[in-house]
């Protein structure tokens, strides 16, 4: 008898099946017998109807289970988004320090713990993690970024057909980096300075004096009306108005804005000057000036005697006659400031004549006193009297050229262009590129062309001959919230903010409460019951979905448990770690997935707390180290723990 060869791990692998051997369904052996019984059981062509009704009712709940589940898909948010627990926000508030210190230390442990309580399970080489780091300047948005773009070899904007799980932690580590700053900017975007409500003039009371005319008894009692209970209607709180105009967008212009990343500089830039204001320098590099230094007076006043040299002298009055020329002789120190010495003021002969207002004697010399100058010859603007018909002359030379320049229709000689040139043939310099020239425009200078192509696509729109441009008016109430929300993130683009630059950010549940309480204002109680109803509906499509993974059995077949020997453990062994670890990825990408649809269900009750995000993911853990799995193939029959979740 020779030696039995087992299969490889590769071989039992290729054979794994989840329930064993694959059985046919109830209704294939059914018909089979009932087709060997026809004769025998006339009855046997309802029952086939019954299980054909049957078969296509099983179709019928599968196709509407897919539909809830897209549908709860939906609404839970864009296609990588997962809600964080308060233990993960807070991973993210320290990462900032983590990449300071791991910087310093060339070594990124710390990153690599706060990665992994994010709960991300990749193995990221470390060449890519410190690039990732050295290029983020300390910001941790830009290095997730960095991160992301590097190991998915696409960034972040770009939106892909599927994501893993990994993926989705960290596009959502995004969100929840910026997501309060965001919140502000969409705040002062809309802010409307409250105008005083005008002060209602208060109804005096009625005083009734009593007339007694009829006796104290028999007094008419005015009694005004009070109530205790409010009326039955109540009414909808209205919403703050907007200091904003809705600008709505197509999809392309969407896209592109999304995919600008110039964005990234200005964040580099920004983080660049907080981290100069926020070093901190304990030394003072000063040094005492010398008066501090040296005692001896002498030394003192030949010190301020060099501080007096090194000031310079400055003509307080300048000349208010280009004419007159002078030479400095010297300069004198007066009041501790130098001033100029002036001689041989002359003047020179220009179209000025002076006014000469007299000498006077000083220190023995006559000097001769200016008052001014009159200025020859004299500008004389000649003007046309009443009766000068010159207007008209040039009126008609001016209506002849315009006449001849004017299209054959007899209107817009201009092309629309009013003098000025609408199109930018040349771009200057700016920090991100060099000048360059639009060579396509420069090169097809002639406007006609495209003067008549848009004058032809304007009459072919419209139905009158010269329509004229007008704005829409967009009732913001009228609106959905994505769209609110798109509008008001594409204004956001040109800021440092990373939110509005991922795909689908307008689908995002917390920013689009934030836009329908701005917007629209407070649920009134009615809205607010029939939402309550929606998320129990959607609560029970949720609780008839299994999300558990099933553990699959290695498929020994009889011949090889007979030839089973104790050379073959570590076969089995290696095969029970793949099988294990298989089985505990399945179980957690199930979990998260179980716990991003749950959020959906929430997400009509004002946006909740940490204390709720707290007891949320304990029964809904979100990572691996929150997560507790049993051992299928664990000989115990009863495990010590029955449950494990994440410690409050």
């Amino acid at each position: 008898m020779g030696k039995y060869k087992m299969p490889t791990v590769q071989q039992f692998l290729q054979k794994k099946t989840i329930y064993g051997p694959k059985k046919d369904p109830v209704w294939i052996y059914l018909e089979k017998e009932m087709i060997e019984n026809l004769a025998k059981k006339p009855y046997n062509e309802k029952v086939g109807k019954w299980l054909k009704y049957l078969r296509d009712l099983k179709y019928y709940f599968y196709c509407e289970a897919k539909r809830k589940e897209r549908r709860l898909n939906t609404e839970v948010g864009p296609a990588w988004y997962c809600e964080l627990s308060s233990e993960q926000r807070e991973v993210l508030n320290h990462l900032k320090e983590n990449i300071h210190q791991d910087l310093l230390e060339d070594l990124p442990i710390r990153i690599r713990q706060s990665l992994s309580d994010l709960g991300l399970t990749l193995k990221i080489p470390k060449p890519l993690l410190m690039q990732a780091m050295n290029d983020c300047v300390h910001d941790p948005g830009v290095f997730i970024w960095n991160l992301y773009s590097a190991y998915y070899k696409k960034p972040p904007s770009e939106l892909r057909p599927k994501y893993d799980i990994n993926a989705m932690i960290l596009m959502s580590c995004l969100v929840f980096i910026d997501l309060e700053e965001c919140i502000e900017r969409l705040e002062k975007l809309t802010y409307v300075k409250k105008i005083p409500p005008q002060e209602v003039p208060k109804k005096k009371k009625k005083y009734y004096q009593p007339d007694i005319r009829y006796g104290e008894y028999q007094q008419q009692m005015y009694v005004p009306l009070y109530s205790t209970h409010s009326s039955g209607q109540q009414r909808k709180p209205k919403s703050q108005p907007l200091g904003y105009k809705f600008r709505l967008r197509s999809e392309e212009s969407y896209e592109r804005l999304c995919k600008d990343h110039t964005f990234l500089d200005k964040r580099k830039e920004r983080n660049k000057k907080e981290k100069q204001s926020e070093r901190i320098c304990n030394y003072k590099f000063w040094e005492p000036p010398s008066t501090l230094r040296n005692t001896d007076p002498k030394m003192v006043a030949y010190v301020n005697k060099l501080k007096m040299l090194k000031k310079k002298a400055k003509p307080k009055h300048k000349s208010p006659y280009k004419n007159v020329q002078y030479l400095v002789t010297g300069v004198s120190f007066t009041g501790g400031s130098p001033h100029y010495l002036l001689s041989n003021v002359a003047l020179l002969p220009t179209g000025y004549i002076p006014i000469n207002g007299g000498t006077v004697a000083y220190g023995g010399e006559f000097i001769t006193v200016l008052q001014g100058f009159w200025k020859f010859p004299r500008e004389v603007k000649e003007k046309c009297d009443d009766a000068c018909d010159c207007i008209t002359k040039w009126e008609d030379t001016v209506m002849d050229y315009l006449k001849e320049s004017k299209c054959k229709c007899g209107h817009l000689y201009d092309f629309y262009h009013e003098g000025k040139a609408t199109e930018k043939y040349f771009y200057p310099p700016t920090k991100h590129g060099k000048f360059w020239v639009d060579k396509a425009k420069i090169y097809q200078m002639n406007p006609i062309p495209d003067f008549i192509r848009d004058t032809v696509r304007e009459a072919m729109q419209s139905v009158e001959p010269t329509p004229e441009p007008s704005m829409p008016t967009i009732s913001a109430s009228g609106l959905k919230e994505k769209e609110l929300l798109a509008a008001l993130l594409a204004d956001l683009s040109d800021t440092p903010l990373l939110i509005p630059h991922l795909p689908q950010a307008n689908l995002l549940n917390n920013l689009q409460e934030w836009v329908r309480k701005r917007v629209k204002g407070k649920i009134n109680p009615k809205e607010h019951k029939q939402l309550i109803l929606q998320s129990q509906r959607r609560w029970l499509d949720l609780k008839h979905m299994d999300f558990r993974a099933r553990a699959y059995r290695i498929p020994f077949t009889l011949k090889q448990l007979e030839h089973f020997n104790w050379s073959h453990r570590h076969l089995v062994q290696n095969l029970f770690k793949i099988l294990l670890d298989d089985f505990v990825s399945r179980n957690r990408m199930n979990q998260l997935q179980q716990t991003r649809l749950w959020w959906s269900t929430m997400k009509y009750d004002p946006y909740p707390s940490k204390a709720f995000l707290d007891i949320y993911f304990t029964y809904m853990p979100g990572r691996m180290k929150d997560t507790f799995l049993i051992n299928p193939y664990s000989s115990e029959l009863t495990p010590k723990h029955g449950a494990k979740t994440c410690p409050l």
